[in-house]
């Protein structure tokens, strides 16, 4: 037995990455759809560690970064590192991409590249883009759970391991805005970055973040002039794009009982129950404003809410006049 002062003594302090978002030796995956800027913020990303700057706003830990780019070539990269006036040099960043007409990476080669970045660089941080133009030589199918979750996602954390590396896998979002294949992807790794577009505001970019290490986040994100997101000084009570959607499906249905499990898969929102049961629950308040109320209707174990919706009365600004 120990006690906690014994337990204080020997408890290793958590190493990080990025602080509250990515630890050291972790496995993370970036998803998004086409177009939406995966690897532009996987190049800040790896910006902000390299020189050691905050990213969104968060502490990095600087270390070198090692990009492995399956899709870009050396000649695209370099634009968008110019485009977005990255502080990338010889030091901090390296590059290791597919070869036009060449066999596909496969992460056996790879095993030389990581030993050398993290032994002779003490690099510390990479970057897979993309993880589906990586061959594990496993036979998997990107679909199947037993081979995502026995297969390939276990041969990434054996790198981690191994090399005292943390990776950050990019990967792609679905037609129904989840992580395409199986959700042994999702439950696999340690933490999950997924960005999105708003319906109605193009310009408004939302990065949801769920980790079995740190507190979820949701930051509301814009991109500048140079491509580089920034935090977005919309107001921090604006609806989230899946409470939005909940609260119409309200306004049409008036009064029902729902579940998160139910709720999120009626409405195919591309988050997790536990997730939206704790947007829900933060934007109670909000919600009332909206006109819907909701009650919390716990039966045994499983927890059931009661919504009401009633028009919300709008002050007549001519009272006043």
């Amino acid at each position: 037995m120990k006690t906690i002062s014994e337990m204080k003594k020997t408890a290793i302090k958590k190493d990080f990455i990025v602080d509250n978002l990515m630890k050291s030796n972790g496995l993370y995956c970036l998803v998004a759809r086409p177009k939406v800027g995966k690897s532009l913020l996987a190049l800040q990303l790896a910006d902000s560690v390299a020189n050691g700057t905050t990213f969104l706003g968060f502490k990095t830990n600087p270390s070198p970064v090692l990009y492995i780019s399956t899709e870009m070539s050396s000649t695209q990269l370099l634009e968008r590192i110019n485009k977005m006036d990255l502080q990338l040099n010889d030091t901090n960043f390296f590059v290791e991409e597919q070869e036009i007409n060449q066999r596909k990476l496969n992460l056996m080669d790879l095993k030389l590249v990581f030993k050398e970045f993290s032994e002779e660089i003490n690099g510390r941080l990479v970057i897979v883009d993309m993880f589906c133009g990586i061959d594990t030589y496993t036979n998997s199918d990107l679909s199947n759970y037993q081979d995502m979750g026995q297969k390939v996602i276990p041969k990434y954390r054996e790198i981690c391991k191994e090399y005292g590396l943390t990776i950050l896998l990019i990967h792609h979002l679905n037609k129904s805005n989840t992580t395409l294949g199986s959700t042994a992807i999702d439950g696999s790794v340690d933490g999950i970055f997924t960005l999105k577009t708003d319906n109605n505001l193009k310009d408004k970019i939302y990065l949801e973040y769920e980790s079995r290490d740190y507190q979820g986040q949701e930051l509301i994100l814009k991109r500048n002039n140079n491509l580089k997101f920034e935090i977005s000084e919309f107001e921090s009570n604006d609806l989230n794009t899946n409470i939005l959607i909940f609260l119409n499906y309200a306004i049409k249905h008036k009064e029902f009982t729902f579940t998160c499990g139910t709720i999120t898969s009626e409405l195919n929102l591309s988050i997790t129950p536990s997730t939206f049961g704790k947007l829900l629950r933060k934007n109670i308040d909000n919600l009332k404003k909206e006109g819907l109320l909701i009650e919390d209707c716990r039966v045994g174990k499983e927890r059931k809410y009661h919504a009401y919706y009633e028009e919300p009365i709008q002050e007549d600004l001519n009272m006043h006049s």
